[in-house]
């Protein structure tokens, strides 16, 4: 955060942010009628007083906004076609009037979507784009907010990207005097008479960072430092410069150095993430079962979002770190969730309240900077193989044989026989069975299993939470 301006630096930085976001608006608008980017820079630097490195980024910063429209084109229209093929699906599949009612209405309501994302697949465009929010944009229709505030909301970035032959960054350039950090800014041109030089404002800025107000040591990882350490090196650095509320943030982006990741000589920790904790387990290198644990985290469900990513960030430190102590490979689940399916509400808050993805992220994130190897593993049937095959074998609970069956999948031993008690207990056509892939058997030893459960117990059965307490009478 910049700390002190004076009135002349205010006016001049609110100038820059604003002709900066002008310069990407008008840089945007040319693009889409087709001018060349070479073109649109010389126009950029003579029409709103900006030197041509800021030109070159608000044309980048143009560019990489129109990239990422088409990019979401083509995502939005994938998803919108696979939703209208699985509810046609289910339209198929439903037999009440009702269902099929409100199936065939939620069909149509796809069906516009997909032909909208069609329309602009075929014209290769992509919908309006609002600088400063759509959202903003209709109070500012409705009246709700004042000219002024829209323009605020409109003019208040600025970005300079590094170029490493330069320093670091020429533009915005951080350096550190006296225990202090500055920010040069480049201001107005000043000619000469064998080149065009620009004066700069200095301003003083503050990095964050956390100290603990008993032990007086830095909570997390130390950035302040970092920066400082990094610019040192000379390397490229990039500066956002952002107005909020008065204030004027600074966003340092460098680029982190991570180590190679080490070579995994104990084999594979498997962790399977559940939204009430994780099942932790430890197998060595020739996939044999050592050890495991459960470690609940019932409040992930509960707490708010900034305590939840607080404990999601603690239990990811602690997962690595437990990995790179035995000198283990990381193994964890692939999972995806794609909007491509019509889901219903209650789905739709679970999903969005969802902390497996999060998890995961600050987990792949750890290891590349432990230079922990992680190995991510498809999850198909990761729970079935651990129930029906390694539960009762190791005495561990569901969750932990899941983590089990993660690891050896890690370590390369994915293709999960199925236990001649199964087979000849659920298989009436072994020769059939038989040439079915790994995936599919398991798949047809579940159905078989749960639809014996449910026999057995005479009760609605969809999962195998209760398969060790049937499993005697059932494979007798």
């Amino acid at each position: 955060m910049i700390l002190q301006l004076t009135d002349i630096q205010k006016v001049f930085l609110d100038n820059l942010l604003e002709c900066y976001c002008a310069a990407v608006r008008w840089s945007f608008k040319r693009l889409l009628d087709g001018w060349k980017t070479q073109d649109i820079r010389l126009s950029v630097q003579s029409n709103f007083s900006l030197n041509s490195r800021q030109a070159n980024d608000a044309v980048y910063d143009a560019s990489a906004t129109v990239k990422s429209q088409k990019e979401l084109v083509k995502l939005n229209h994938a998803g919108a076609a696979n939703k209208v093929e699985f509810t046609r699906k289910r339209l198929e599949k439903a037999k009440f009037f009702g269902k099929k009612a409100n199936l065939k209405r939620r069909l149509g309501k796809e069906e516009r979507k997909l032909a909208f994302w069609q329309k602009h697949i075929d014209a290769g465009t992509f919908p309006p784009v609002v600088f400063g929010g759509k959202k903003l944009f209709r109070e500012r229709c409705k009246g709700n907010i004042t000219r002024e505030e829209w323009q605020e909301a409109r003019s208040n970035r600025y970005l300079s990207r590094g170029d490493k032959t330069k320093g670091g960054n020429l533009n915005t350039r951080l350096y550190t005097k006296d225990c202090n950090i500055y920010l040069d800014i480049a201001a107005e041109p000043v000619g000469t008479e064998k080149s065009v030089r620009y004066s700069r404002i200095t301003v003083p800025v503050y990095l964050a960072c956390k100290p603990s107000k008993k032990t007086g040591l830095i909570n997390g990882r130390n950035y302040r430092q970092m920066v400082l350490e990094y610019l040192k090196t000379g390397s490229a650095y990039q500066v956002e410069i952002i107005r909020e509320n008065g204030r004027y943030y600074v966003h340092v982006t460098i680029e982190e150095e991570v180590p190679a990741p080490y070579t995994a000589h104990n084999g594979a920790i498997g962790v399977d993430t559940n939204p009430d904790g994780l099942g932790i387990t430890h197998a060595d290198y020739l996939s044999r079962f050592k050890e495991s644990l459960w470690l609940p985290q019932g409040e992930w469900t509960y707490a708010r979002s900034n305590r939840r990513d607080n404990l999601i960030g603690e239990t990811a430190v602690l997962v690595v770190a437990m990995a790179k102590q035995f000198n283990c490979a990381l193994a964890v689940e692939d999972l995806e969730f794609k909007n491509d399916k019509s889901v219903t509400a209650k789905f739709n808050r679970m999903s969005h309240g969802f902390v497996w993805s999060s998890f995961l992220k600050q987990v792949e994130r750890r290891t590349a900077r432990e230079g922990v190897p992680l190995v991510k593993i498809p999850p198909p049937f990761t729970s079935v193989i651990g129930i029906l095959k390694y539960q009762q074998q190791y005495g561990i609970s569901s969750h932990e044989a899941a983590a089990y069956t993660i690891a050896r999948h890690g370590l390369g031993y994915g293709n999960e026989k199925v236990p001649k008690q199964l087979v000849q207990r659920f298989v009436k056509k072994r020769d059939t069975f038989a040439l079915l892939t790994n995936w599919k058997q398991w798949s047809a030893i579940k159905k078989s299993a749960i639809a014996a459960i449910k026999k057995q117990t005479e009760r609605e059965v969809k999962s195998l939470v209760s398969w060790q307490h049937h499993k005697k009478q059932l494979l007798n």
